[in-house]
């Protein structure tokens, strides 16, 4: 009995979607876009989902909002893409199971954008707003052992925590700004290119494995660690901003 159970646990927590930044992390990726976006694809945006940068910022989080409603169940292996740790390239053969990962999700949802069809596009602009997000967050093409370090523990500030909650949420955090105050994140000697989906993942992937999994399992949130993981995660919230302008303004 105990065995069944313990299958169906297991069962169950695999299917546990790993979320992408906080709130906060998101809204600060669709502010920065919205500040580069041109007048024109402003004009798209606008049409699509109600005027002005509140609405595209709010936008951005709808994706995490909704997880709870089962009609929307079907979105849910969209947000990441979990890779072997020694993997140097995104496969999607390997890597995004049924086509349903985050590197396809971003191309199909822009498809949609592009299409003479008004029917799903406010959906799929919701979702390609949010997945920029998540694909720069480096655990959402993290290790597929421990779902992208929702099953790895570390300690911070004297509390447990998964190692992906500690990048979604604590060090988003410790910014210390509001969205609105993005104009403070700033890395000048910082160049992005725009590059493709599946470039962004590899990317994630890479800083995960040599910088992300620098702490040991139930090991301490060490200030010499921190020192790097900020400037990471702030790197990677601009180029997010960045490369989602640079997306909308090409699909438009």
């Amino acid at each position: 009995m105990i065995k069944i159970f313990l299958a169906f646990l297991l069962s169950v927590l695999t299917l546990i979607p790993a979320h992408g930044f906080s709130d906060l992390g998101h809204k600060m990726v669709a502010a920065i876009a919205w500040q580069q976006l041109t007048p024109f694809a402003k004009q798209k945006v606008q049409r699509i989902l109600g005027a002005g940068e509140q609405q595209f910022v709010k936008a951005s989080v709808w994706a995490d909002h909704i997880k709870s409603n089962d009609s929307f169940n079907y979105l849910k292996p969209m947000h990441y893409v979990n890779m072997p740790k020694d993997a140097q390239r995104y496969n999607r053969q390997r890597d995004c199971r049924k086509n349903k990962c985050v590197v396809q999700a971003i191309e199909t949802f822009s498809q949609v954008l592009t299409s003479n069809k008004e029917k799903n596009k406010k959906l799929a602009l919701r979702m390609v707003i949010h997945l920029l997000g998540d694909i720069h967050q480096p655990l959402h093409a993290g290790l597929r052992e421990d779902r992208g370090g929702n099953w790895y523990e570390v300690n911070y500030q004297g509390k447990d925590v998964s190692l992906h909650k500690f990048w979604d949420h604590h060090l988003v955090k410790r910014l210390n700004i509001d969205w609105r105050e993005t104009s403070q994140l700033s890395m000048p000697n910082m160049k992005v290119s725009l590059a493709q989906p599946k470039t962004w993942a590899e990317e994630s992937h890479q800083i995960a494995v040599d910088t992300v999994y620098n702490v040991k399992e139930n090991g301490r949130i060490s200030d010499e660690y921190l020192l790097v993981a900020d400037e990471v995660i702030k790197r990677r919230i601009l180029q997010g901003g960045w490369r989602l302008a640079m997306w909308l303004n090409k699909l438009w």
